[in-house]
């Protein structure tokens, strides 16, 4: 029989956060406009965004890093 994981390993117990002196992040979504049923969110992340993407139905979708350390992206996307 195995021991069970150690918490003060694992990010998803708050024991992970306290041996770290630190608190779990909290992630603040935006969303953004979008058309096509698409949706679109954005969350601040060290040294950019990180922009979620999904159809509406929800059975398909990706993410990715948006650099921008200072975090002028106003969000809206380059029609040109």
């Amino acid at each position: 029989m195995s021991n069970p994981p150690d918490p003060a390993l694992d990010p998803n117990n708050e024991a992970y956060w306290k041996e770290r002196g630190t608190t779990r992040p909290n992630l603040v979504w935006e969303k953004l406009s979008s058309s096509n049923n698409i949706e679109s969110y954005r969350t601040k992340v060290p040294g950019g965004w990180f922009v979620y993407v999904l159809q509406e139905y929800r059975d398909t979708g990706g993410c990715f890093f948006y650099a921008d350390p200072a975090h002028h992206w106003d969000g809206s996307g380059y029609h040109g």
